[in-house]
């Protein structure tokens, strides 16, 4: 009994991340994909951002900017390429304490991850 309770509990820490730890590949899979964030971004502001099967990424901001490009996971990181613009924007996931997710860039936080909704929802 003690033998399958140790397994079990084994293979719920492999499957999630502690606060402050970062997300690997397959958390990350499981957070973006076929997923709608509602997000508190720093320099934006609020902003809806969906998250297709199909790679595809469209961005609503409260101030009524759009943005559109294309997404995928690259190691232990969420990349993000706009249609408008010509660079790569990669960016590791830390969960918090208070049960919401940060984008991390060098060290600090850029984008706060309030709520996961599932399909479409912008």
């Amino acid at each position: 009994m003690k033998k399958m309770l140790l397994i079990a509990v084994t293979f719920l820490m492999i499957g999630t991340a502690q606060a402050g730890e970062r997300l690997n590949n397959e958390q990350l899979k499981a957070l973006y994909t076929g997923k709608t964030l509602v997000n508190e971004n720093l320099k934006l502001g609020p902003v809806n951002t969906y998250f297709a099967d199909d790679g595809t990424v469209h961005s609503k901001a409260k101030s009524g900017k759009e943005r559109i490009g294309k997404w995928w996971i690259d190691g232990d990181k969420r990349c993000i390429r706009w249609n408008n613009k010509n660079k790569d924007f990669c960016l590791y996931t830390e969960k918090n304490d208070d049960g919401t997710h940060s984008m991390v860039k060098n060290g600090k936080a850029v984008v706060i991850i309030k709520e996961t909704l599932d399909g479409n929802q912008l």
